[in-house]
């Protein structure tokens, strides 16, 4: 799992709860990551490795089955193109911190760049997106919770 933008690392925890095995954390705020280290201790959650730099950059050629990201949407956007790249084929990717005004944009965005809206979820002004790449087949194994 590629947590892109972890921040103080809610995503990136929740995915080891959840069992991701492998999980990179990436933010360019030395701040953030130290803060996510934070809470991985105050949560004794191991397991998952916290980097500073920029989240297209950093996570190289890997491939990841799920890549979560809580970010602008302009930046969303602009990962969009390196993301479709490092999505497993039947990788799923959780996209939030968009506005519900910017959506139409990023599914724009996504539909662009071969990706598969399977659910879009809406609280108050935000939405959180689930989407994987158009080729794969819809999965039933991981659902968005209202």
């Amino acid at each position: 799992m590629l947590d892109a933008g972890t921040g103080t690392g809610i995503l990136a925890l929740a995915g080891r709860c959840f069992g991701a095995q492998d999980l990179l954390a990436i933010d360019n705020d030395l701040r953030a990551i130290a803060t996510a280290k934070e809470n991985a201790r105050a949560n004794a959650i191991h397991g998952v490795r916290f980097v500073l730099g920029d989240a297209v950059r950093k996570s190289g050629r890997r491939k990841f089955d799920v890549i979560t990201a809580n970010l602008f949407s302009d930046l969303l956007v602009s990962a969009l193109p390196f993301w479709k790249t490092r999505l497993q084929r039947n990788g799923l990717m959780i996209l939030s911190g968009v506005l519900r005004e910017q959506e139409s944009e990023l599914l724009r965005a996504l539909r662009a760049n071969r990706f598969e809206i399977v659910r879009v979820r809406r609280r108050g002004k935000w939405i959180a997106l689930l989407c994987g790449l158009s080729s794969r087949a819809k999965s039933r194994d991981l659902v968005m919770e209202p």
